[in-house]
């Protein structure tokens, strides 16, 4: 019995650090996409899909930010679409774990969501996308 708890700590610490480090990327990943695109804050909502989830981004260039980060940390590629087509996939439902966010609306308050689900699901049905987003609470000046 020892050594089978012993092996399902190592492989649960594994999962963890391989989480953390993957984490870690799509963060880097992020911000080198935005240093690299400079976008400009004009407003054009652009939708799209990945995952059969609902994404919507203030502007096209925001959108290739995403892309460009998506590229880069492995995750599943964006597929533009229209309004009519992504909409019906805005509300999924949200497991009940406080993992909490922090999102700007474009340009306007900091909000905290419990977790990247509900962040998703206000953005897309409110049609308000983000234009800051890290991981955590919210503090009354974000870095960064």
């Amino acid at each position: 019995m020892h050594g089978i708890s012993k092996l399902t700590l190592t492989l649960a610490l594994g999962i963890l650090l391989f989480y953390l480090g993957f984490t870690s990327a799509q963060e880097d990943a992020l911000f080198r996409c935005s240093v690299q695109y400079k976008c400009s804050a004009d407003k054009e909502l652009v939708w799209a899909m990945a995952d059969e989830l609902c994404f919507v981004f203030h502007n096209r260039c925001l959108m290739q930010v995403e892309q460009c980060s998506r590229k880069s940390s492995g995750r599943t590629e964006l597929v533009e679409t229209d309004r009519e087509t992504c909409k019906p996939n805005c509300p999924r439902v949200c497991g009940d774990v406080y993992d909490p966010v922090c999102a700007q609306i474009f340009q306007e308050e900091y909000i905290t969501f419990s977790n990247e689900c509900e962040m998703l699901n206000s953005i897309c049905s409110n049609e308000k996308p983000y234009s800051y987003f890290a991981k955590g609470e919210c503090v009354e000046q974000p870095v960064g």
